[in-house]
């Protein structure tokens, strides 16, 4: 890994570190939106930042003509968002149910039609199957439930030792898009849980940006090939000093 990318991702710790509350608090304000018009992009290149930004500030859109599931996509990401944030701030622990939550929000009322007659729901885990990203990533359904308790119990056993490292949260990630354990949506859970890992432990959360999908996905796949979470290491660390780059120079 390059030093150059581990020396400003350090840079960037320290940085944060050194914030107050509220202007912490003040950042992740303006983060979010950012946060949602990326994740929510890289499932639907059509979406644009004023809408997420409405929705955001407002609940509401004007003048949209869109597809009415996109904007429902958007606004589960901002309620998903905060439910993350609440849970971990609350308890920095990661568990089956949360995260089933936290995919039932992310999902909510975007399900297919094929997919509800086939008796996936939203919040559960996946019935059939079904694989995702250009690898075909997925675990048996019967193999889920078992895989993402040992997941949870993997990510707890680093929290509770109170450590802070990239490393876990990129596991997490890496981890549940491999397992694929619901229907639709992991990639946008797996994004929003990493990043309220990252919050829990005091970390600086993550803008995975839409235009660099086919990074984010092809060191996705080295871990589901390989086993080498390395390549996806590097990728986030350097999406997180994208992310906070410059925002945070004032403050130092």
């Amino acid at each position: 890994m390059s030093d150059s990318i581990k020396d400003a991702y350090h840079n960037l710790r320290d940085q944060w570190d050194a914030l107050t509350d509220e202007r912490r608090e003040a950042l992740l304000g303006e983060f979010v939106t950012d946060y949602i018009y990326n994740s929510e992009k890289i499932e639907n290149p059509e979406l644009s930042y004023a809408t997420v930004r409405e929705i955001v500030e407002s609940d509401a859109v004007s003048g949209y003509t869109g597809e009415v599931q996109m904007l429902q996509e958007t606004y589960n990401l901002k309620l998903s968002w905060e439910l993350a944030r609440r849970k971990l701030a609350e308890d920095p622990c990661l568990s089956e149910e949360l995260v089933c939550q936290a995919q039932e929000l992310v999902a909510m009322g975007t399900y297919d039609e094929e997919l509800l007659l086939a008796g996936e729901r939203p919040g559960t885990f996946k019935l059939g199957d079904y694989v995702g990203g250009p690898a075909s990533v997925g675990m048996p359904a019967a193999e889920v439930p078992h895989a993402v308790g040992l997941l949870a119990d993997d990510v707890n056993t680093y929290l509770e030792e109170g450590r802070r490292s990239l490393t876990i949260a990129a596991y997490l990630h890496a981890k549940m898009f491999d397992i694929h354990p619901f229907a639709d949506g992991n990639g946008r859970a797996a994004r929003l849980l990493m990043n309220g890992v990252l919050l829990a432990m005091g970390m600086p959360p993550i803008v995975v940006r839409a235009q660099d999908h086919a990074a984010y996905h092809a060191a996705l796949d080295v871990f589901h090939l390989e086993g080498d979470l390395d390549p996806l290491k590097r990728f986030l660390m350097t999406e997180s000093v994208l992310t906070w780059e410059g925002l945070l120079d004032g403050d130092a």
